[in-house]
């Protein structure tokens, strides 16, 4: 549900009536984003003019504003595929669930950190060791799905609420994209609100400022 803002700006409700955010007007219509309601998605809301798609020319990817709860995972591999909620569905659920458990769990003092890195959980863990020699390899390899030589470019801490730019490659054979967004970490029952979006070429300062006070404005109603 949209509703009209002044300046441009337009609010969100939830239809089941758990949160608002607002975001602006040039997003366009918002609709059910991504895996909406499913496993840790607790809503996923994309925008016509601003989500996963080719706008002015240019491919975009991600770009939907998603609430989660559990252990926080972040969209389009910004923290590597293990933290990827829609990457890890590569593995069986029991096998998700032992990745899960191992993981550090990321906290906004961590994470810009851990998207720096290509590796966040080693192969070699004791907790992994029920695993197959060629599921631990696949876990490895995963890991670094969407997160090849990762350069961070910025990653701002302020309060709960971090906002980052990023470049990393898919993988070894392929070139780098910008990897941009903020995540927001809330209290249980919830975990993180975030909008993380990529793209081929530095999105620029407004464009993440967006970002950033779309995130800071959710709210629980």
């Amino acid at each position: 549900m949209a509703q009209s803002q002044p300046d441009s700006l337009r609010t969100y409700q939830d239809p089941q009536n758990r949160f608002q955010f607002t975001y602006p007007a040039e997003f366009g219509a918002p609709s059910a984003g991504t895996d909406n309601g499913f496993g840790s998605r607790m809503a996923a809301v994309r925008f016509s003019e601003f989500s996963a798609g080719v706008h002015a020319g240019r491919i975009i990817l991600g770009g939907e504003a998603v609430l989660t709860s559990g252990a926080p995972q972040f969209d389009l591999q910004a923290a590597g595929g293990l933290y990827d909620p829609i990457t890890l569905q590569i593995f069986p659920a029991p096998i998700a669930n032992v990745i899960r458990n191992a993981l550090p769990v990321l906290t906004p003092d961590m994470l810009c950190d851990a998207i720096g890195r290509e590796r966040h959980l080693d192969p070699a863990d004791p907790r992994l060791t029920g695993l197959t020699a060629q599921q631990r390899a696949a876990i490895a390899n995963v890991d670094r799905m969407g997160n090849v030589t990762p350069k961070v470019l910025r990653c701002d801490v302020v309060g709960g609420t971090v906002t980052f730019e990023k470049k990393a490659a898919f993988d070894p054979a392929g070139s780098s994209r910008y990897i941009y967004g903020s995540i927001r970490f809330l209290a249980t029952p919830y975990s993180s609100f975030q909008l993380i979006r990529g793209s081929g070429d530095d999105p620029g300062e407004a464009i993440i400022r967006q970002i950033t006070a779309v995130v800071n404005s959710w709210k629980r109603l």
